[in-house]
């Protein structure tokens, strides 16, 4: 073969390939939309997938609300190690961290003695002998055993919470075969979400941080957010135009609406919370997202039975 056939050959060979490897491009173009095989749509998860599908530990995944209870107790378990005295939070300052260690108690009421005094709440853990202590540690990661246990035991209670749903949710489902792999690895149904696990209830004790007037509007700014988010598609918008919305809603003074809206993400972290907040930005460029499936009808109840409380 001469070299003038031998280039045609290679030329009709690449053409050849070229076409059988666009044909089925060719195709699709000629096709309707309706035609083409779509994959299966799927909602995010509100949680992040990293956070949801992270490595396998030791220990099952727990609700963001109960990382951020456990996160709390351990800096309560921390503060008193260091200063071996009674710790007290003033409550205009620390609403939400007096929330919390109602919660704490609601779990376990051995844990705390807890004192009310006029402006402010007074703590002491039970239990933590002072002249047992070692000498304080600081930026340390593993506390005394004494402190440490008392976090596993209400990790364990917490533990079991989240497990009894998630049996009841395999129930529903017909997926009961699921909880030996459950057990085994440390995980939940992938279609079981954590975020709809109950709130703890916090333990009743004879105060009242926040007035009538306060908690009906924070009850006004959930309906509302709630009211915003369904009518539109996607389930995160800028800051400052939820918050121009809602004082368009609502009579209250911007800066109180601000606080209103932070304690609502502290107090229900797995309902609202703003996705981008780094030190470096600038608020207008914040964006806040909606847990949707947190909106039904019984997260809405209970979301208004725990701000009855407060």
């Amino acid at each position: 073969m001469n070299s003038n056939k031998l280039i045609k050959t290679q030329q009709n060979n690449q053409s050849q390939g070229k076409e059988e490897s666009t044909r089925h491009l060719s195709e699709i173009l000629g096709m309707k939309y309706t035609q083409i095989k779509q994959p299966p749509y799927q909602t995010i998860n509100f949680r992040s997938l990293r956070q949801r599908f992270g490595l396998i530990q030791d220990k099952f995944p727990l609700p963001l609300k109960f990382e951020q209870l456990l996160k709390t107790m351990r800096t309560i378990e921390i503060t008193y190690w260091k200063k071996q005295k009674p710790i007290t939070y003033e409550f205009k300052t620390n609403a939400f961290r007096i929330l919390q260690i109602r919660q704490l108690l609601k779990l376990d009421i051995e844990l705390y003695q807890i004192k009310i005094a006029e402006k402010s709440v007074q703590i002491v853990p039970k239990d933590v002998l002072i002249q047992n202590l070692p000498s304080f540690k600081p930026f340390v990661h593993q506390l005394p055993s004494v402190f440490e246990s008392r976090i596993t035991r209400v990790r364990n209670i917490l533990d079991k919470l989240v497990q009894t749903v998630h049996e009841n949710y395999l129930h529903i489902i017909n997926q009961q075969d699921f909880k030996e792999q459950s057990i085994k690895f440390k995980i939940y149904h992938p279609t079981f979400d954590l975020n709809l696990v109950p709130d703890i209830l916090p333990l009743q004790v004879p105060l009242q941080i926040y007035t009538e007037e306060e908690k009906v509007q924070l009850q006004q700014i959930i309906e509302n957010t709630i009211q915003y988010f369904n009518k539109r598609a996607v389930s995160f918008m800028f800051y400052h135009n939820l918050i121009n919305y809602l004082l368009s809603k609502i009579e209250m003074n911007k800066d109180k609406m601000v606080k209103q809206i932070h304690f609502l993400m502290e107090i229900q972290p797995d309902f609202l919370q703003i996705t981008n907040q780094k030190k470096e930005q600038l608020r207008v460029k914040w964006i806040i997202q909606i847990n949707k499936q947190s909106t039904v009808e019984n997260q809405i109840h209970q979301l208004k039975n725990l701000f009855l409380l407060i």
